[in-house]
């Protein structure tokens, strides 16, 4: 993270709204990025719930099944994740394990492949003013695709096509809220599959802590012979405390 701050301001456009700002652009994402750094140290030491409710959705957005997890995140241990609880439609009385194992890990890769350090490098940035988003003063972010950008593998490829808005507190550089869409459909897997819709939102309500209960939201729909699908993630995070 220490390089991508030394890094970004040779990346970053600013638009003509960047100049009214009572810092530029480049030094609120320094400061955004750094503080999200510090945070992301601290978490290595802790632990929290986390709750993931799947749902596979129709074409008209309706809930054809839905499924939880409930399981216990160690962001720096060894595990990283333990799953308490495996519920849903049409579920046996005995969930596999290893298949729990794998939606679980499924919905962490997720949550990393949005990162704040993933997103910066990779986009362009502007600035659109000021805003009051519950209670906070925050700054606006808006980003959208580098042409050409590089990428080995395919969600590299995914994340080079997203554009969106992240809200940032403008005392404290917190992110309150982030969301991102594709810019447009995307294929992926030789061509043989199309990602037609991918949406994914960021809530954190509550800063007066370094760690209080948080939100992500992914959906995404694949269109592709005999294995498209459409699903949402609700992932709520809770009760941090330090590892035992």
């Amino acid at each position: 993270m220490l390089a991508l701050m030394l890094g970004l301001c040779g990346g970053i456009f600013i638009s003509p709204g960047a100049l009214a700002a009572a810092l530029p652009l480049s030094e609120i994402v320094k400061r955004t990025v750094a503080h999200d750094e510090m945070r992301q140290k601290m978490l290595q030491s802790m632990q929290y719930e986390q709750t993931a409710n799947i749902d596979e959705l129709d074409d008209k957005d309706a809930v054809k099944k839905h499924e939880t997890l409930e399981m216990m995140i160690y962001p720096g241990g060894t595990p990283s994740m333990k799953i308490i609880s495996v519920k849903g439609d049409r579920m046996p009385t005995d969930p596999d394990q290893a298949e729990a194992q794998a939606k679980g890990r499924d919905v962490e890769d997720n949550k990393h492949d949005f990162s704040l350090r993933t997103l910066v490098d990779r986009f362009d940035l502007s600035l659109e003013g000021e805003t009051s988003l519950r209670g906070h003063r925050a700054y606006v972010v808006a980003f959208t695709p580098k042409p050409g950008q590089p990428y080995h593998d395919q969600t590299e490829k995914i994340v080079n096509q997203l554009h969106g808005k992240i809200w940032v507190t403008t005392d404290t550089y917190d992110v309150l809220q982030t969301e991102a869409s594709l810019a447009e459909p995307i294929s992926v897997a030789w061509f043989i599959a199309k990602i037609s819709k991918l949406e994914f939102h960021y809530s954190r309500p509550d800063i007066s802590e370094d760690f209080s209960p948080c939100q992500v939201l992914i959906t995404v729909q694949v269109h592709a012979p005999f294995v498209g699908f459409y699903e949402r993630q609700t992932v709520d995070m809770k009760n941090f405390k330090p590892r035992r």
